[in-house]
């Protein structure tokens, strides 16, 4: 390998733990953030917050995503589009698991907030978690029209949350 070789993969092994380090500090802020949030308000207070953050920051990235792909008419549609076509739902990894009556069940396998609430020691009852569910509903809507409510059916901080997003 030769000097500038070694230069280089220095200096992006820098990079890295410089990003590792601003991850776990935002991780810190964020879980603080949430467990004030909580004290201040009420926890459904809290939590009605942070679902509009959400809801805000879904809007913008569906109304990217229907700039990209056009409006959809289909909620599954839209979903598979922001699932496995976008770089829109970064940080999470989500499958749909299956449609029942109008009702699309999914499964969260990961996502930045529950990676925030396992370092925090909080539970997916935290104000933090509405966020994600505001995100999907708030790009969803923008993408497709359509009123739909993300609701949570299961959660779990070590495992596999599962929620179900409902068409209105």
């Amino acid at each position: 390998m030769t000097s500038t070789d070694e230069l280089q993969v220095q200096s992006l092994q820098d990079e890295l733990e410089d990003c590792k380090a601003n991850n776990r500090a935002l991780t810190i802020l964020a879980g603080e953030v949430s467990m004030i949030l909580d004290e201040m308000a009420k926890t459904d207070e809290a939590k009605s917050i942070c679902r509009i953050m959400g809801e805000d920051a879904g809007r913008r990235l569906g109304k990217n995503t229907k700039d990209r792909f056009g409006a959809i008419a289909k909620v599954e549609e839209a979903l598979d589009i922001l699932l496995y076509h976008t770089e829109l739902l970064r940080g999470y990894r989500i499958e749909i698991d299956h449609i029942e009556d109008g009702t699309i069940y999914i499964n969260v396998l990961s996502c930045f907030v529950r990676n925030i609430l396992r370092d925090r020691k909080l539970l997916t009852a935290s104000p933090l978690c509405s966020i994600t569910r505001g995100y999907l509903e708030g790009a969803l809507e923008e993408l497709t029209g359509k009123n739909v409510s993300v609701e949570i059916a299961y959660g779990d901080v070590d495992g596999v949350c599962r929620e179900k997003i409902i068409i209105k």
